[in-house]
């Protein structure tokens, strides 16, 4: 069961950002067979979960951030008596992001607990789909660049930083399977996959994707071996040589985003000016509310500050009807200071992990891209995003090495 898990989760993966539908119904089957091994183990086999205490931390944490929001979505549902559009789509974005996330956590569990069970052949299986499934996305994106009005590439989301967001999370997915493997035809998979990623996230040009992606690669190239940047100066120099390049071939949007920020004294309605507008407006909004309010209040005070302040920015004016663009004012804005506890809490259990020295290289990645990611934009309140980041950090929880036994009976 935790192979086909496995495997149907790298599937899942790899169809998302050129499938509707089918990924999502491969996600609940692995959910529910996920709850049913938990609920099995917690009864009848409880010694499995010994050594797993960071695991259960996770777990439990996960657990009350997604209950948090869901009891957020169906209290807001039940008062709002004539909801905007905006304010139907948001509630049921959450509503569906926090189930999945609930159910999300006991497939992180299950892999937690179980992953050593996983078989090398299995997890090349999963590569591979993975693989394929990032090149025929890079296809449809290149023509979705070429023959469509979308200057920003969307895939199967509605906007260009979504699915920038989850190539990155499906990416992390790949960096932390690509560890059980030392031949050296994968390096040249880990390469080209790389090269993929960039190109997809270079076509959504999503600025703070690019700086997550370099943030994650470091991470894993540190964690996995070992290296310093500093005493081994052939990898720093190519860790600065791939930076340049990065650099270099996105020069155009940093350069927008120097002009945005040298230009916001005159013109602030920019996508830098309109940032700042909105957290001005979150932060003006989170002084007067502690506690669960609806989007539409949200908006409208939100609105009252930008007119207020920043007459002119539209831009702000506009798109604040969305999101915070800041994963904690997000939270904080709808769901109080309980949602930001619980929001905290994912990062505070990862930290006392890392205090207590327990393994979480593979977890690390995605919460690091989150983070970074949610400094300029909100993520998690989209439940396309919400779930490819639980599959995600779910396939991040397999054990850092399978038994001596597994790899050789594969040998």
């Amino acid at each position: 069961m935790v192979n086909f898990s496995v495997l149907a989760l790298c599937l899942a993966l790899a169809l998302n950002m050129f499938v509707t539908g089918l990924p999502q119904k491969i996600f609940y089957v692995v959910s529910y067979l996920s709850v049913a091994s938990v609920l099995y183990g917690l009864v009848r086999r409880r010694e499995d979960f010994r050594g797993n205490g960071f695991y259960l931390a996770l777990f439990a944490a996960l657990i009350i951030f997604a209950l948090i929001r869901l009891a957020w979505a169906v209290h807001v549902k039940g008062i709002e008596t004539a909801p905007s559009t905006d304010a139907i789509t948001n509630i049921s974005n959450y509503l569906l992001g926090a189930k999945r996330l609930l159910l999300g956590a006991f497939v992180l569990l299950s892999l937690a607990v179980y992953g050593h069970r996983v078989s090398l052949t299995t997890l090349r299986a999963g590569r591979v789909l993975l693989l394929l499934g990032l090149l025929i996305t890079l296809g449809f994106g290149i023509h979705e660049h070429l023959y469509t009005a979308n200057i920003r590439i969307k895939l199967t989301t509605e906007a260009a930083s979504m699915s920038s967001y989850m190539i990155l999370f499906i990416y992390c997915a790949w960096l932390w399977l690509s560890r059980y493997e030392t031949h050296s035809w994968w390096k040249v998979a880990d390469v080209v996959v790389l090269a993929v990623t960039f190109a997809l996230l270079y076509l959504c040009a999503t600025r703070v994707t690019l700086i997550a992606l370099i943030a994650v690669g470091l991470l894993f190239l540190l964690q996995t071996y070992r290296l310093s940047l500093l005493t081994n100066w052939r990898i720093g120099t190519l860790a600065l040589g791939v930076l340049a390049v990065l650099v270099l071939m996105t020069s155009n949007r940093w350069l927008e985003g120097v002009q945005d920020i040298e230009n916001f004294g005159t013109n602030s309605s920019t996508s830098l000016g309109a940032r700042v507008a909105i957290w001005g407006g979150a932060m003006d909004f989170i002084e007067h509310h502690g506690g669960f309010a609806t989007p539409d209040a949200r908006t409208t005070e939100a609105r009252q500050f930008i007119t207020a302040h920043y007459p002119h920015n539209v831009e702000g004016y506009t798109n604040v009807k969305y999101n915070m663009h800041n994963e904690f004012l997000e939270v904080t804005t709808l769901q109080g200071w309980l949602g930001t506890l619980s929001l905290a809490l994912l990062y505070l259990v990862a930290l006392a992990g890392g205090m207590k020295r327990c393994d979480l290289r593979g977890v690390a990645l995605p919460l690091l891209a989150l983070f970074i990611a949610g400094l300029t934009d909100s993520v998690l309140p989209y439940n396309q995003t919400a779930t490819i980041f639980i599959m995600a950090l779910a396939l991040c929880c397999l054990p850092r090495s399978l038994p001596t036994a597994a790899l050789t009976s594969e040998r």
